[in-house]
């Protein structure tokens, strides 16, 4: 998801570039514009402009009176509200830049889904029963484990077991999810994960993760709670 984000935050930068470009572009093309046809104007009034006559020194001094030409103050008119258009075209390329650029910082710098630190140290999974069946080579451990009451909601919650021999060491382990997809303030939800347990197994370990890394949980089946340390050693009786 945050890729797809990230993708389009990527696109919408390159069209607000573009668009900033083609602003500029076509304020400085019309700037060209305006100017050559001013200079048109001022050829053409020059050429057209009457001779004067020879004023007898009896007449009175005739009192000049300029009238604004219609197309020019059109053509003026025309190009002062084109270039108020691109000005707002401009500013608004340039504040879908900057709200993108937050957006995109916000989404780098925000939560990434549901973890063990977005559950909170305070809010730690609860392990309310856990018990485990052996047949033959075959190792099958189930229990039921609740998110608390005022806990944020929990994705797609796995459970993992892992294997050791009787000197400690590490045999296997196996994964499976939670039998539901979510579980919400107060929800409980069973879980079953079945493995390969060779003779020398003696006891093994169950802890819960999500896709973002291990949810610690405290072990509530007797009356006071152990420690929360993700994940609670239980003795095997091997048969």
């Amino acid at each position: 998801m945050e890729t797809i984000l990230l993708i389009v935050t990527v696109i919408s930068l390159v069209v607000a570039l573009v668009m900033s470009v083609t602003a500029w572009r076509l304020a400085r093309d019309e700037k060209r514009r305006s100017a050559a046809r001013v200079a048109a104007l001022s050829i053409t009034a020059a050429d057209n402009a009457p001779i004067p006559l020879a004023r007898a020194p009896w007449a009175p001094a005739a009192r000049e009176v300029s009238h604004s030409s219609g197309f020019l103050s059109a053509t003026t008119t025309q190009r002062q509200d084109t270039g108020g258009g691109q000005r707002v075209l401009a500013i608004a390329a340039a504040v879908l830049c900057i709200g993108l650029l937050g957006g995109l910082v916000w989404m780098m710098a925000g939560p990434r889904g549901t973890s063990a630190a977005a559950v909170g140290p305070n809010r730690p999974l609860e392990l309310v029963s856990l018990r485990h069946e052996r047949l033959k080579e075959k190792l099958a451990v189930s229990g039921l484990v609740r998110n608390p009451a005022a806990a944020k909601p929990v994705e797609r919650l796995s459970a993992v077991v892992f294997l050791f021999d009787r000197l400690g060491g590490f045999v296997t382990s196996a994964k499976a999810d939670v039998d539901f997809l979510k579980l919400g303030a107060g929800d409980e939800s069973p879980f079953v994960v079945s493995l390969d347990a060779p003779a020398t197994v003696a006891r093994y370990r169950v802890s819960f993760r999500t896709d973002d890394g291990v949810v610690p949980h405290i072990d509530r089946r007797g009356a006071t709670p152990l420690a929360a340390e993700g994940g609670q050693p239980v003795s095997v009786t091997l048969k």
